[in-house]
């Protein structure tokens, strides 16, 4: 099996808003922050969103290089 050294990252959001990356507390500031938090963003190998349905809680997945 291949070792690749990545991170996953699982972000999820209970309250669905429309609130800028600069508002604290909003899902797209909590995305943001992460993804500024990566030192080199050309590590990022996927960054993937979906609603669940069952909640509808918005859930992102960022994957990149350790």
């Amino acid at each position: 099996m291949a070792n690749f050294a990545v991170i996953t990252k699982v972000i999820v959001h209970n309250k669905v808003d429309n609130k800028a990356d600069t508002v604290a507390g909003s899902y797209a500031k909590e995305v943001s922050d992460y993804l500024e938090s990566v030192v080199n963003t050309k590590t990022i190998r996927s960054i993937h969103s979906c609603e669940l349905a069952s909640s509808g809680a918005v859930m992102t997945v960022i994957i990149h290089d350790s």
